[in-house]
């Protein structure tokens, strides 16, 4: 249960870290304004009181044989326990606090983990001789309206009595056994209630705010990753609801018949499982990283093991079982976030920051549940307080997986790009080659259909290129080849596409150009080649060029074989010139 010196902390180190903005810190304030009040008018009851432990079910009479010792701090903490604890302590009703005499107060319980809480106060008119009728049990109060009205609110009300009295308390623990009692007015119990709310509210808008937004993400860039940020924020948030008894008004009759702790191990459970599904995902361990990933696949495994075994073990034993794998949960999301980042995955430096805070959150949390540090206020606030700090860095984390994402594959575009172009460029020219001619033949044809718009092609062949490549060799010959191809280029518009076709035969595709602007096109091709293909490796040469433009019923093939049908007349007519297909 958090009380108000918890609102102290958790507004302590809201000041620390909520400088986003003014709205957040004034809500603090006015908390910690309400909270200051109540905090000291609460009366701690442990320390002098005392305590002992059974593992038979007695009444308060045989309680009092039972081997009593004294609680010499605020709370008291044996760790993880099966069986029943007793608290001896005596009650001096006026001097409390300030509030009139006979006034009814109300005993807290600050501890959600025992199963049953039972208060016997004794009587002090029962005639001796008769212990039995000592000791009467103070029932839960059934009508107190406000927030108090839940089942199994850990806590009594009691009733008004003049003097000291002497209370027994007996609480069945089935796993770590810890607690803080405290006394105090109704109406500042129902005023901390309100504030434990309250606090839980604000953590439950802030983690279900980013639940949210992680969704809003998974539907925009359809990366399943942020699903499992969502389930796992869920799941932290149900824990918390279950651990601090904030969820039990609302829950079914089904859910009810199931321990309190045995819920709390369920919700850890599924922590685990939704925490490990989305870290698998974000580090894509599955693919990278093997030996991680067979270590968070193991842990998974035992999580779901563990599910049943938390409702029909018994409570210490599966509170071990959950704790162990818990543990191991975080120290192998730890390890795997070094080592993506070992491996240069930039996103896993903020999964690594916030995994880190959770883990040592888990870790104080486990470390008091055991027994083995005092149960104390900010180390009950540890876990909602590291796992909001969580939920802050790895929003980061996705934030930088997003841009991580966006740069790979922009750079996979790029690649992709420049390995379609290398694949359909020629290598000697520059050129398309007659792979890129087969695919943008094809598109243009289609293009010119659906747009009504003319499409012509140009074949073109070096003259006697055989005879030149022998006189003046290999060399020479690719020179002239390179020089034809700048040509081309440069006589042709903006959006036409040249091609080699094979050895010394290329194709100019032009769209939108009708046959009379594609002969021009050709003639300048013709007259500049001519005039410019002499290199200091050999002479100048010529070329032939056939023409042709699409007509209704034309495909790729017959396209290509008109024009090629045209530069075979050119050849024939004598070489160095251009004709038109019919």
């Amino acid at each position: 249960m958090v009380g108000c010196d918890t609102a102290e902390r958790i507004g302590a180190d809201g000041r620390e870290q909520g400088r986003g903005g003014v709205l957040p810190r004034v809500a603090l304030a006015a908390l910690l304004w309400l909270c200051a009040p109540l905090a000291q008018a609460e009366v701690d009851l442990l320390s002098g009181a005392q305590w002992a432990t059974s593992h038979e079910r007695l009444s308060p009479a045989e309680a009092l044989a039972l081997d009593y010792r004294v609680v010499e701090s605020p709370a008291l903490n044996l760790g993880p326990r099966q069986g029943w604890l007793w608290l001896r302590l005596r009650l001096d009703g006026p001097a409390l606090d300030d509030s009139a005499e006979g006034e009814m107060r109300w005993l807290s319980v600050r501890w959600p983990y025992f199963r049953d809480v039972r208060v016997f106060l004794r009587d002090p008119t029962a005639l001796p001789g008769t212990a039995a009728s000592e000791w009467r049990e103070v029932r839960e109060a059934t009508e107190i309206g406000g927030l108090l009205d839940m089942p199994g609110h850990p806590g009594r009300l009691l009733p008004r009595f003049d003097g000291e009295r002497e209370l027994l308390i007996r609480l069945r623990a089935d796993g770590p056994a810890a607690l803080r009692l405290t006394l105090g007015s109704l109406e500042e119990e129902r005023a901390n209630t309100l504030v434990r709310y309250t606090l839980f509210g604000v953590y439950l808008g802030a983690m279900l705010g980013m639940a949210a937004y992680s969704l809003f993400l998974m539907l925009a860039v359809r990366e399943r990753t942020y699903l499992g940020y969502a389930a796992f924020l869920s799941a932290t948030v149900l824990y918390i609801a279950l651990r601090y008894n904030i969820l039990t008004p609302w829950l079914p009759e089904a859910a009810l018949a199931v321990p309190p702790a045995a819920r709390a191990q369920l919700a850890v459970a599924l922590m685990a499982l939704s925490g490990i599904w989305f870290v698998r995902r974000f580090l894509r361990t599955q693919r990278d990283d093997r030996r991680v990933d067979r270590a968070l696949v193991g842990v998974m495994g035992v999580a779901l093991l563990s599910m049943p075994a938390s409702i029909w073990l018994a409570g210490v034993l599966s509170f071990a079982i959950v704790a162990t794998y818990a543990v191991a949960t975080v120290v192998v999301i730890v390890w795997a976030a070094l080592r993506a980042m070992r491996r240069g995955f930039g996103p896993a430096g903020y999964l690594l920051l916030g995994w880190s805070v959770f883990a040592l959150a888990v870790l104080l949390y486990l470390a008091m549940l055991l027994g083995w540090l005092p149960y104390a206020g900010w180390l009950m606030v540890a876990l909602p307080v590291g796992s909001l700090a969580e939920a802050l860095l790895l929003a980061f984390a996705l934030g930088n997986r997003i841009r991580h994402k966006q740069r790979e594959e922009t750079t996979l575009a790029r690649e992709r790009d420049r390995y379609r172009f290398l694949s359909e460029q020629d290598g000697l020219t520059g050129l398309y080659n007659r792979r890129a001619l087969d695919r943008r033949l094809d598109l243009a044809i289609a293009a010119s259909l659906r747009t009504g718009t003319p499409l012509s092609l140009i074949v073109l062949d070096t003259d006697r290129f055989k005879d030149y490549n022998d006189r003046y060799g290999h060399l020479a010959g690719d020179d002239a080849l390179r020089c034809l191809a700048r040509v081309m280029q440069a006589n042709v518009r903006e959006g036409d596409l040249c091609f080699r076709y094979g050895g010394e035969e290329f194709v100019i595709l032009l769209p939108g150009q009708a046959l009379a602007q594609a002969t021009v096109i050709a003639e300048r091709i013709r007259e500049a080649y001519r005039g410019n293909s002499a290199s200091e490796l050999g002479p100048g040469g010529t070329v032939s060029l056939g023409v042709a433009q699409m007509r209704e019923g034309d495909t790729a093939n017959t396209l290509l074989a008109r024009a090629d049908a045209a530069l075979y007349h050119a050849k024939e007519g004598g070489r160095d010139r251009v004709e038109l297909a019919h």
